[in-house]
């Protein structure tokens, strides 16, 4: 008898169907248009050297310290191997990657973000002040507080620019986050 208990209370429970919840969602007139990342505009040559950066650091060993596997106490981190008889350091075949310079990547594109862009640490709104949207995009510092953020994205929608560790969602969440609070970016005029 129990077990017909169950089945009864089961189907007496209204079930909800999940493609109506998203068919409400996606039917709303606010519907958000996707608004794609800032790419950066590179010069035919620079095109080129990333992707041989690219190829490159697909190709790259990865490099480890002597004896790395050995001793738990030496860590993995590289350091040039200094000893008269070690055989990493006189390249005996058969050993593993030494660092050198030949697996540097190309100079015009060295240092740069993944995405192509030049990385400009920034700590407050002053910062973003002489960047360029089109080569340079914007790390925030980890020091900055949470407004300080807020001030950083409407600055950054204001003049076009790509926040490098903050993805699309965050962005979006800061800067609604900061109409929702009613705040805006600091005028000049009350800074002298």
């Amino acid at each position: 008898m129990p077990e017909d208990d169950k089945k009864t209370k089961a189907d007496a429970a209204p079930k909800q169907d999940k493609p109506a919840k998203e068919k409400a969602k996606g039917d709303s007139p606010k519907e958000k248009k996707y608004k794609p990342r800032a790419k950066p505009e590179l010069s035919p040559a620079e095109k080129t050297a990333m992707d041989l950066r690219q190829d490159k650091n697909r190709r790259r060993p990865e490099f480890h310290r002597q004896e790395w596997f050995r001793y738990k106490r030496v860590g993995d981190q590289w350091r040039k191997p200094r000893g008269i008889h070690s055989k990493l350091r006189r390249h005996y075949s058969g050993e593993p990657g030494f660092v050198s310079i030949g697996y540097r990547g190309p100079k015009a594109v060295r240092g740069r973000h993944p995405s192509g862009f030049q990385e400009v640490m920034v700590f407050n709104i002053d910062d973003m002040e002489s960047l360029d949207s089109k080569k340079q995009a914007v790390r925030i510092g980890h020091s900055v507080g949470y407004l300080k953020r807020m001030h950083i994205a409407l600055k950054a929608d204001e003049m076009n620019l790509r926040i490098l560790n903050f993805d699309r969602a965050t962005h979006d969440e800061l800067v609604a986050e900061a109409k929702k609070r009613g705040i805006e970016l600091p005028s000049k005029e009350g800074k002298k």
